[in-house]
Formats: C-alpha cells, structure tokens, sequence
C-alpha cells in the first residue's frame, strides 16, 4: 500500500511540475550558421533550468518576425527571447508582447540604437557591444600593417542589421584619427561567393589596397580565396569576424590574417539563464554583456570553433 501511495504522489509531482513548465519563445533572426551555436547553447540550459522551448526563424524578413512573435503572444508563452532581424522594425513587436504582459528578452542582435543594447521594458539585452567589436577590428587592422597610412576595403553584412550598422560605425570611429582611408565599401549579406566576387572585381580594376576588413568569418574567407588565386595574399592582409570554425581554420592555413572570436554556445546559454532568472522573479541587469577578443595566427590554437 506504502508503495502504491508513494507511486501516485510521485505521479502527481510528475503532473504538477508539468503544469508548472515555463515555455519560451525564442525568435532567431535568420538560418546562419551562428544561430545553430546559440541553438545548442540554448537547449543545453533549458534542460537544466527546466524550461521548454519554442523556436521560430524569421529568414531575415522583419515582417515574418513581426507575425511570429504575434504568434508566440497567442500562444501565450512566458517569455520571449528575440534576435532582431531589424532593430527598428522589432520595435512594433516588442510592444505587442509587452501589452500583454510578456517579458521580452534581447540577445545577439540588440533592439534600438543603445550601442550597449539598453531598451525600454526589456528585461535585459545578452550580447556583444557591436560597435566595440567593429572597433577590434580596426586595432587588429593597425596591429597587423604596423603603419599609419593604408587604403581599406570593407565589406559589411546584411544591410539595415544592428551587427551592419554598429560595426561599421565602431570601425570608422577607431580609424577616425589615423591615415587609415576606407576606399571601397561594398555588402556580401555574410556570404562568401559574393565576397570572392567583390574582391575579384577590385582585383580586375586594380583597386590599390592594403587590408580588407570584413564583418563576418564567411565574407573573410571569401576575400582571402580571392587573393589566393590572384597571387596577392602575401600582399594583402584581410580581417574576419566571429572565430568560426572556418574562420579559426583560415587563420592556421594563411588564407585569413585576423578573427575576432565570442562563444555563441555561451551566449545561448546565458540568454535561457537570464530567462529563468527573470521567470522566477530574480533581479536581472538590463545588460548582460560578451566580450569579442582578437585572433591571430600566434594565439588561433586557443580557441574552438563552434560554427
């Protein structure tokens, strides 16, 4: 009878907790690479926080996001953890959660203009400092020419996106007082055929550069295949950004000069960490900031790619 009882009080504790499961909805601004880290790091403290989660991916479209967080306000889930596709058009989103008494949590792209991803309501922002991490690029670039005057070709990311925007700036702001002149700007949107192409044009019209900087691992390599073929690496130093697994293997190989590097599986974890702080009433920093740091081909052994 003991053990008849104890079988059902287990069963209603099973129930109970069940009940009790806070669900998550996690908004992915687009499939790159990247996210598939934040995924993993994601899913791992879920399990430990006792958390479900919900994933929907916007495929870089503001208004396909703006109708998935729409749907996960129905659903009425306990939370919402958003990557922007837009900064400025999630704005509408981020309201229609928080009217209906859904917290909001930023990661990976911030909400707004705050360089440091403050936003108003939000529960916290978990992620880079894009401008900081677009100025890294630019002390990688000076530690790599060791000189005070060089011609730039920078090629950014998706247009319009926080990660496009703040690390241009960042970038720009670092160079502002040196000789460093940004010649050539031109977006691959992340990807790597287009930036192969971009630098073979530049190649074909003898566009005279000293460094390419790019905005992603992706863009970088794409860059460096192309100097290879023309015979102008040994020439030409190029800058990526992210430490991906490729990114991390072009730097031992010669074909990528630079990297910076931030654990996406980290930065998953520490989004559902928050979330589950807050969903529990604990005190949360409106920012929960990660830190970008530089690789080279001195320190490239270090690190683990992840993407």
């Amino acid at each position: 009878m003991k053990k008849v009882l104890l079988c059902i009080l287990g069963l209603l504790m099973s129930i109970i907790t069940f009940a009790q499961e806070k669900v998550i909805g996690v908004s992915l601004p687009g499939p790159v690479g990247y996210f598939i880290a934040v995924r993993e790091g994601m899913d791992k403290q879920a399990i430990e926080e006792g958390v479900k989660l919900e994933y929907a991916d916007a495929n870089w479209d503001p208004i396909k996001q703006l109708s998935q967080i729409e749907d996960f306000v129905a659903k009425k889930v306990d939370l919402i953890a958003v990557a922007a596709a837009d900064s400025e058009a999630i704005k509408g989103a981020i309201a229609i959660a928080q009217d209906a008494g859904i917290p909001v949590i930023a990661f990976t792209n911030s909400i707004g203009t705050d360089e440091d991803g403050r936003y108003p309501g939000i529960v916290t922002y978990v992620g880079q400092n894009e401008v900081k991490t677009g100025a890294l690029t630019g002390k990688i670039a000076k530690n790599l020419l060791k000189k005070n005057d060089a011609k730039v070709v920078l090629i950014e990311g998706v247009p319009g996106t926080p990660p496009q925007r703040n690390r241009k700036k960042g970038l720009v702001e670092e160079l502002k007082d040196t000789n460093y002149k940004i010649v050539f700007n031109q977006t691959s949107r992340w990807e790597k055929e287009r930036a192969m192409k971009i630098v073979e044009d530049l190649i074909q019209k003898n566009q005279e550069m000293d460094i390419i900087i790019t905005q992603d691992d992706n863009s970088a390599i794409g860059a460096g295949m192309a100097l290879q073929e023309a015979g102008l690496k040994d020439k030409i130093f190029v800058i990526g950004l992210g430490g991906s697994k490729e990114g991390l293997a072009a730097i031992k190989a010669g074909l990528i000069d630079g990297t910076t590097y931030m654990s996406a599986v980290e930065e998953g974890a520490v989004t559902i960490k928050m979330a589950s702080k807050a969903l529990k009433g604990e005190k949360v920093e409106e920012v929960t900031p990660m830190i970008q740091v530089e690789v080279n081909k001195d320190n490239v052994n270090n690190f683990k790619g992840e993407w």
